[in-house]
């Protein structure tokens, strides 16, 4: 049991570290920081945030926006949303439904073009939910969603259309190519067949493979997503996966570890068919070797890319290793936007989240509002979180970049963790960088948790006391 006060004592960061080796890792990318949890504030002048980086542009400052398009509806599966899904999404019902919300979120998206109009757009992505449930025609349609408010010829931008194995089809992959997109991703998650009926899901490895012969057929870039970590899965089957997709020829595979939690079938019914903590870290060993001698280069903690692939883009983010600035912006349903600079001082920096429930985000933006439930202000050391919480997620820290935007180096105002990740060879530090390395790789949201240790404890005593006397909303120290 940890008992040390860690603003007190160096030897925190090693106890901690110590606790937690054998502790699931819980995936912290999406979010970056702080958790959804403190996102409370529900009044939030929308129309203020976005005048203030607007603003920014007109002084002479243009910030680029990485843009993300959701669709609320899966396929149905039993177990529901494939047994382990945290995500809220829609039973899909018919295309019907699906058109209904196309016209909402065309809708919304006119909202924010007085914002963003001519904005430089460094990526694009339809997720979801599952975005290749569109007929064909409407990736064109969905394109010109986004040519509306951005120059995409101009911009170079990677935009990528996520979809699962059974719903990509020649024709759907022949249309998003005359569309402009450049690149679909794949939620493959098994292609082992008794594994993959664990989740409900009715694909076939050879879905998979057809997929990629059209995308590469088409000169579109292809990834695939494979978990590691589920019921029953053992290191053979795992790497029986990775041959037979490294055998296609792809370039791009993420490969990560399953999340289980909520009221989820695998958390409430299958947990103990789950490999130890300990087991998925030899996964994670086993696949890295695996993959570096096909020649792939881990560029994420959960990305892997093998060079060569004339159809891809950079694969970061361009925004991934800055301080000064982020933005994502987030359109359609539990969309999230993350939008913020360190040069806007009233405003800051903002995480959003839209409405979650679909009935209410169609009435949001039949009263013309825009369709944000809630969100997060955050204050300057939430904000050097976040970004640290990005740069770590792509392995490397430069310590120039962050004392240029936040005036201290992330070495000194973090030492003790630093230390103690050193020990573990977790971390390699230099005068130019700290980068993640060995182990660490797969402890990256253990490592994100402990970095912000002391932040969380502040956020807790917060909401423990809001609790008790109706706060407030939290909005600094």
């Amino acid at each position: 049991m940890i008992t040390t006060d860690f603003a007190a004592d160096p030897d925190f960061a090693r106890q901690y570290i110590e606790a937690n080796l054998d502790k699931r890792q819980v995936n912290k990318i999406q979010h970056s920081f702080p958790s959804p949890r403190y996102w409370q504030e529900e009044e939030i002048d929308c129309d203020t945030i976005l005048e203030d980086r607007a603003r920014l542009r007109e002084m002479g400052q243009p910030k680029a926006i990485n843009l993300y398009l959701g669709v609320p509806y899966c396929l149905k599966t039993y177990p529901a949303k494939c047994g382990y899904c945290l995500f809220p999404v829609e039973d899909f019902v018919g295309h019907g439904e699906l058109d209904v919300y196309f016209g909402y979120l065309k809708r919304e998206a006119e909202m924010y073009k007085r914002f963003f109009d001519g904005e430089h757009l460094e990526s694009v992505y339809f997720g979801g939910g599952t975005s290749n449930l569109y007929k064909a025609p409407r990736y064109l349609e969905l394109m010109e969603i986004v040519r509306d408010i951005f120059p995409v010829a101009e911009s170079g931008a990677s935009i990528t259309l996520e979809g699962i194995p059974q719903l990509f089809t020649r024709e759907k992959i022949e249309y998003i190519k005359a569309a402009g997109m450049n690149r679909i991703s794949m939620g493959a998650q098994q292609l082992n067949p008794e594994l993959n009926k664990a989740s409900g899901r009715k694909q076939t490895a050879e879905q998979v493979f057809n997929a990629i012969g059209w995308a590469k057929e088409y000169g579109l870039a292809c990834n695939v997503d494979l978990i590691f970590g589920w019921p029953n899965q053992t290191v053979a089957t795992m790497v029986k996966d990775l041959e037979d997709l490294i055998a296609t020829g792809i370039h791009d595979i993420t490969h990560y570890e399953l999340n289980v939690g909520g009221p989820t079938d695998f958390a409430l019914n299958r947990y103990h068919e789950l490999p130890s903590t300990l087991e998925n870290l030899e996964m994670y060993r086993v696949s890295r070797d695996l993959l570096q001698s096909h020649g792939f280069k881990q560029v994420t903690a959960y990305n892997w890319r093998k060079p060569g692939d004339p159809a891809s883009k950079d694969y970061e983010e361009g925004a991934a290793r800055r301080f000064d600035t982020a933005a994502t912006l987030g359109m359609g349903y539990a969309a999230l936007s993350f939008l913020g600079d360190v040069s806007i001082a009233d405003s800051g920096f903002w995480s959003l989240m839209n409405c979650r429930d679909l009935t209410r985000y169609k009435a949001s933006i039949d009263a013309g509002r825009l369709p944000v439930e809630r969100g997060f202000h955050h204050e300057p050391e939430d904000f050097r979180l976040s970004a640290l919480f990005r740069n770590l997620f792509v392995l490397e820290v430069s310590r120039e970049a962050y004392r240029a935007a936040f005036g201290v180096d992330v070495y000194e105002e973090f030492a003790d963790v630093w230390t103690a990740l050193e020990e573990r060879d977790f971390v390699r530090v230099s005068p130019e960088k700290i980068e993640v390395v060995g182990d660490g790789i797969f402890y990256t949201p253990m490592i994100q948790t402990l970095l912000a240790q002391k932040r969380y404890r502040v956020l807790r005593e917060w909401v423990k006391r809001s609790r008790n006397s109706q706060l407030p909303v939290f909005s600094g120290n």
